[in-house]
């Protein structure tokens, strides 16, 4: 799931990031996801882009019947419960960098007994080698400062013949309803634009990615194209989730607090004439790669 890099500073996405990292003096408040985030993340964006994609990834999981397994950006848990219930017999660790996140995930889902929360990051793992039969990662690798070893780490806790399985969005313009929040915001910030939205849907090019997950030393690499549908009960639910749900929010707080109800709003109308105003179907894609050990 979403991540805000906040670990290092070699990040892929260029100087404008850096430097809006910078503007925000790198304190926990802005690329963090505390206080109202991660109910709004999950409210206003879980059942639109999330659930469905957790049920594709459980469902992948629960085939190989893996015996130990960890789950890297576990976010807000909806991936979690789903390789709960599938494979009750299975260890499962669910791990994520944001405390605030792994903090309401596991008291969402506290009834999870065959799962161990704990912050983790993925680029340096606290866990043993060949420790894992499956590691799986719904919709964060996007954000690793490096891949690669991101990838590698995967890689060391693995057993021999484990699979590694990790969606990641395809671009923005595949995916409509977060192009709508881009533009959107871009209107009202046409010099110096916030990245944020562009960040998770900056990783979908398939041979740079074979590239950096054989590079940290897997063998076999399948990248297949998943396009699924997820629903939102409000157009004004779904603008809660983009804006007040990611901290875009914090960018906004700090650069034009007056415009939020603004952009909001015009970001509200433009995905009705769309989607409708109540009980959208949104459709997404996003890429789903294997690799094995």
């Amino acid at each position: 799931m979403w991540k805000w890099p906040i670990r290092r500073d070699n990040d892929p996405f260029g100087r404008k990031f850096v430097s809006q990292i910078c503007d925000m003096k790198q304190s926990a408040k802005n690329i963090s996801f505390s206080g109202s985030i991660p109910v709004n993340y999950d409210d206003g964006m879980g059942e639109m882009f999330f659930e469905p994609y957790a049920t594709e990834m459980s469902n992948r999981v629960a085939l190989l019947q893996p015996s130990a397994v960890l789950e890297i950006a576990c976010g807000t848990g909806r991936l979690t419960k789903y390789l709960s219930q599938q494979l009750p017999g299975a260890s499962i660790t669910a791990t994520d960098l944001n405390p605030a996140m792994l903090e309401f995930a596991q008291k969402r889902f506290s009834g999870l007994s065959n799962v161990r929360w704990e912050i983790a990051d993925a680029l340096s793992v606290p866990f043993a080698d060949q420790s894992f039969d499956c590691v799986v990662v719904q919709f964060g690798v996007m954000f690793y400062p490096d891949k690669i070893q991101g990838f590698r780490e995967s890689f060391r806790v693995l057993r021999s013949g484990g699979k590694f399985i990790f969606a990641t969005w395809k671009s923005l313009a595949d995916n409509e309803i977060a192009q709508i929040a881009n533009d959107t915001v871009k209107i009202f910030f046409p010099n110096d634009p916030p990245v944020f939205f562009n960040i998770p849907f900056s990783y979908y090019d398939k041979d740079q990615i074979r590239k950096d997950v054989m590079n940290a030393g897997f063998g076999s690499v399948e990248i297949e194209d998943l396009s699924l549908s997820g629903s939102n009960i409000s157009a004004e639910n779904a603008a809660r989730g983009l804006f007040d749900g990611t901290p875009i929010i914090n960018f906004l707080n700090e650069r034009a607090p007056d415009k939020i109800p603004e952009i909001k709003q015009r970001f509200v109308d433009a995905i009705t004439k769309v989607y409708g105003k109540d009980h959208l179907s949104i459709p997404s894609s996003a890429l789903i790669v294997t690799a094995e050990r």
